[in-house]
């Protein structure tokens, strides 16, 4: 179609010159003038007709990774001296509904969709059913503090520099991998679950020796430690020796955040996650409880500064029968990597939950 409209042209054109040759030499000049810049027009005119048709033009070029209708962009993975750090990200929308349902990387096969909610003055962090909403031609946040993505159990810490493989699972737009960036959160030391960031100094936490075994009526809290982190995650294990009636360790806290919870880690197949207790931790009659990594352990959550190697830090354990005591806790660095679940600040202890040894 392209060329006939061409050919047409050009026969107009010589039927021109004709008429202008009979009208003489200076009509002849003109005309072979505008003749020259008329078959550039037609030369380029066939070249546009051309590349229409095939489809050939350059797409626009946007910033970001591509699927579907979806964008995502902003990408970053927060660095960790342990093995729980999260991912963050901005996915928008040009088409219909849908939902980031999963993610995966392989640093890890403990990743969770996680939001944060708040009850009161304090919040806490919690799996997200369903995944998260992108809206029809909106936009879906992952920022600190709100949904993100969780990685536990990370088989190493993550350091500023490093790029990470994340594969997203969109209900509709399917799965794409994505290369995140590492690097620290702005104004902020750490993991966010809420209001994360803050840079008051933590109350209680002063270097000291390690504390001894504290008992109280029936029970001996031993072995008492708290793992160093650069983030606002943390988490507190011990021994709970009983020599008397069945007891459960109902709740927790300390000065360094009002956000603590008692945590356990169970298995799912080949994963695992880590879930609140619901009723605490029991303390069965003449035996014993043992908080550890990759089990049952007292989960900090949004802590007002990273905790140091060698700081003291003070926490109120609440018993159901005993009442409440306050211990002093050890900081200091996990020696092994976990092999297993362990979602509570990274897990060297292995799986199954926690060891509730009756009788001695």
């Amino acid at each position: 179609m392209a060329q006939r409209s061409s050919v047409a042209r050009e026969e107009g054109i010589r039927t021109e010159v004709k008429c202008i040759l009979r009208r003489g030499p200076m009509a002849a000049l003109i005309m072979l003038m505008a003749l020259s810049v008329a078959l550039v027009a037609v030369a380029c005119g066939g070249d546009d007709d051309e590349d229409d048709a095939n489809g050939d033009s350059t797409p626009a070029v946007t910033d970001g990774t591509r699927i579907g209708n979806l964008t995502i962009s902003g990408e970053w993975v927060r660095p960790t001296t342990n093995e729980v750090s999260a991912a963050y990200l901005t996915v928008h929308n040009s088409g219909e509904a849908d939902a980031l349902v999963k993610a995966s990387t392989p640093l890890t096969s403990t990743v969770q969709l996680h939001e944060v909610i708040t009850e009161g003055s304090s919040s806490k962090m919690q799996e997200k059913p369903g995944g998260f909403p992108v809206p029809a031609a909106g936009m879906l946040e992952l920022k600190p503090g709100s949904f993100h993505i969780m990685m536990m159990d990370l088989k190493a810490p993550i350091e500023i520099g490093q790029t990470v493989s994340l594969t997203l699972t969109f209900e509709k737009a399917g799965e794409v991998t994505i290369e995140t960036p590492v690097k620290a959160a702005p104004d902020m030391g750490g993991m966010d679950h809420g209001n994360m960031g803050a840079t008051t100094p933590a109350a209680t936490a002063t270097m000291a020796a390690a504390p001894g075994d504290v008992t109280f009526g029936n029970l001996t809290i031993s072995d008492q430690w708290v793992r160093v982190t650069a983030n606002t995650v943390t988490a507190a294990y011990m021994v709970i020796t009983n020599t008397g009636e069945a007891d459960t360790l109902v709740a927790a806290s300390t000065p360094l955040t009002a956000n603590v919870q008692l945590h356990e880690v169970v298995s799912d197949g080949a994963s695992s996650k880590m879930q609140p207790k619901e009723g605490g931790f029991p303390v069965p009659a003449n035996g014993e409880v043992t908080l550890r990594p990759g089990s049952y352990h007292v989960m900090m959550l949004d802590l007002k500064e990273p905790v140091t190697d060698g700081q003291l830090v003070t926490i109120t354990l609440t018993f159901a029968k005993a009442g409440d005591v306050t211990i002093t806790a050890l900081a200091k660095p996990h020696t092994g990597m976990m092999q297993g679940s362990g979602q509570g600040m990274g897990q060297g202890g292995g799986m199954g939950m926690a060891t509730a040894t009756p009788g001695h």
